[in-house]
């Protein structure tokens, strides 16, 4: 659908209007229509989450996010594969383990130190619980995240004798299939069941922050409260010490001096629950879980938790999406339509990329580039009935044009062909009795001489309309002959000599000698014949019309000069086109059927030539010929 429309030159001005008018009130239903549609789509679509459509898009941005360092205030420790040969290859951290890696970082003096492990009597005997326990008091910020969810509400084991402020849940948020379905790490527990999470308490030990305030931008999810982690980078970001080498103080000393110190579970062979997807690797065995509680830690600490774009705002983007993609594609051809999707979809994307980037906003880009991508195909078979529609009116319209067309054509040629006739006779006649008769007195031989003109004249009118009858049939023969084109001008000129006097205006020539060119004789004379007769109905009495010829880089020239009334600079590009007359109050009482310069220019283009004009108001008009040689 385009909203340009072809107007008719031929149709009264209150024929356009209202042709426009209906154009216009047809563009309107056919936007009103779509939008509509458009309005409802966004309207079904955003009943459904697309929770795993949004959560891709956003793994893809943060992927292109660069990379940062990891944070330098949290150090890790890991109970590896290499580690557990120690003790068989136990699965379970032993208890001498976790004594020997808290007895070392309380002589390293570090900020605070949390183990990230299921710590309770099901794994641990009484003894067992009792030693670790007696460990974790000899660290002042020391504590048990565990992650199991037997523990969740339930305080310390009895035999761990620790305070149950020192046993917080350590859960790194899944999304698992309450939360989206892909099982991608993307939040940070805050609070869980009402009880701040571990990562809480070390941000807040860290910041001496009051602790009913949650640092972070906070994300309420079913009975928790949560963060979007800040990630740092790619796996590998933050790369743990070995549990053996730790506790056989293998490390410098002072490694953890000052830092927090997270110690867990990294058993890549038999325990899955150790690593998670994250959002730069959804591969297994990539990211550890202490590694993702590293970056959930650190977002909290740096206040860097990601906001999540409100439903109200989700919502309007959808609709605005929709309505500008249903419109434009409604609009635009085809092609440029394809092109507006993808420059829109590129467009959120920028945008969704710069809100992460800058101002740590995670913008749902889910429901506008599903909007975008099939509210164009929403819109195609609605825009291909429409135009159906309109192409079956305009082919109706075309058809009747096209016998309206016939009908005037032949109109045209029969009535002039029947007019030749009788104006070939009246003017012979006419011209017998003028030349025949010697008694003919004064005022009888001005009629019979007025007679001959107007004869003549209708004669050239007649032509004039078979001209034009042939043109547009596409039947203008074209035979050209060997000429010097100097004596066709000299032909033109005593030929219109007569007419000329009748407003005392002198045809002066100015010919250059030329070799003789091919052309065709007849046409060439109608083109010169109009250019001299509207030199002499332009221009007042008592003035002066130049012809001159010269031959210039392989063009001949001929060039008819008056000291007419002139043209206007804005009327000049439409006195070639058919029916176009200049209103003005020099033109307006000369009569013409505003076809002359139309002719000129048709047979004139026949040729290979150029017609050119110039011209000012009150300086008269130059009209140049041009035919290749």
């Amino acid at each position: 659908m385009s909203n340009k429309s072809n107007k008719n030159p031929l149709l009264d001005p209150a024929t356009r209007k209202l042709e426009e008018s209906i154009r216009t009130r047809s563009r309107i239903f056919s936007h009103l229509s779509a939008s509509i549609l458009g309005l409802l789509f966004v309207f079904s679509l955003c009943q459904f989450d697309l929770d795993g459509l949004k959560g891709i898009l956003f793994d893809g941005i943060v992927r292109t996010q660069r990379a940062k360092q990891a944070d330098p205030t949290i150090q890790l420790i890991a109970y590896d594969d290499e580690s557990s040969r120690r003790y068989e290859s136990s699965v379970r951290m032993p208890a001498q383990e976790i004594v020997a890696l808290l007895n070392t970082l309380a002589a390293e003096g570090p900020r605070a130190v949390a183990l990230l492990l299921p710590i309770n009597e099901k794994i641990y005997s009484d003894d067992e619980l009792e030693r670790i326990g007696q460990a974790i008091l000899k660290i002042d910020n020391s504590f048990i995240g565990y992650t199991d969810d037997e523990s969740l509400g339930k305080g310390p084991a009895t035999a761990l004798g620790i305070s149950p402020s020192r046993y917080l849940p350590g859960f790194i948020s899944r999304d698992t299939f309450s939360y989206g379905a892909d099982s991608v790490t993307r939040r940070v527990m805050i609070t869980i069941d009402g009880l701040e999470s571990v990562y809480y308490h070390l941000s807040e030990l860290w910041n001496q922050q009051a602790s009913e305030k949650a640092p972070g931008n906070q994300y309420r999810r079913a009975n928790s409260l949560q963060t979007f982690i800040q990630w740092q980078g790619p796996p590998g970001t933050y790369l743990p010490f070995k549990s053996e080498a730790v506790a056989e103080h293998r490390l410098p000393k002072g490694t953890f001096a000052g830092k927090i110190v997270l110690i867990g579970s990294l058993i890549s062979s038999k325990r899955e629950a150790d690593f998670v997807l994250t959002p730069y690797s959804r591969l297994p065995h990539q990211t550890s879980a202490l590694e993702a509680a590293a970056h959930g830690l650190s977002t909290l600490i740096r206040h860097q938790g990601i906001t999540k774009s409100s439903p109200v705002l989700d919502w309007v983007l959808a609709f605005i999406v929709g309505l500008l993609t249903v419109n434009l594609v409604l609009y635009l051809a085809p092609g440029q339509g394809i092109l507006f999707v993808l420059f829109e979809s590129a467009v959120l994307l920028v945008s969704g990329w710069c809100f992460l980037k800058w101002q740590n906003y995670w913008l749902n880009l889910a429901h506008p580039l599903v909007i975008a991508g099939v509210g164009y195909y929403l819109v195609i078979p609605y825009r291909l009935v429409d135009e159906y529609r309109k192409r079956w009116h305009y082919q109706e319209k075309s058809e009747f044009m096209a016998q309206l067309e016939l009908l005037k054509s032949n109109f045209l040629s029969l009535i002039s062909h029947d007019l030749k006739t009788p104006i070939a006779r009246i003017q012979g006649n006419a011209e017998l009795v003028l030349n025949g008769a010697e008694k003919l007195d004064d005022p009888q031989r001005k009629c019979l001489e007025a007679i001959v003109h107007t004869t003549d004249d209708l004669s050239q009118y007649v032509e004039t309309v078979l001209d034009l009858t042939r043109i547009e049939s596409s039947q203008v023969p074209i035979q050209k002959s060997t000429k010097d084109i100097n004596a066709t001008v000299m032909e033109v000129v005593e030929s219109k000599r007569f007419l000329a006097q009748e407003k005392n205006i002198q045809l002066i020539t100015k010919l250059e000698p030329l070799f003789s060119i091919k052309f065709d004789v007849k046409l060439i004379r109608r083109v010169l014949s109009n250019l001299v007769e509207n030199a002499i109905k332009y221009s007042p009495a008592n003035s002066v019309i130049t012809l001159s010829s010269k031959e210039e880089n392989n063009w001949i020239r001929v060039t008819v000069t008056d000291q007419g009334f002139g043209i206007a600079n804005e009327e000049q590009p439409k006195v070639f086109q058919k029916f176009y007359r200049c209103e003005n109050d020099n033109t307006r009482s000369t009569k013409g059927t505003g076809l002359g310069l139309y002719l000129v220019k048709y047979f004139v283009e026949l040729h290979q030539g150029v017609v050119e004009l110039k011209s000012e108001l009150g300086q008269g008009s130059e009209f140049t010929v041009s035919l290749p040689v």
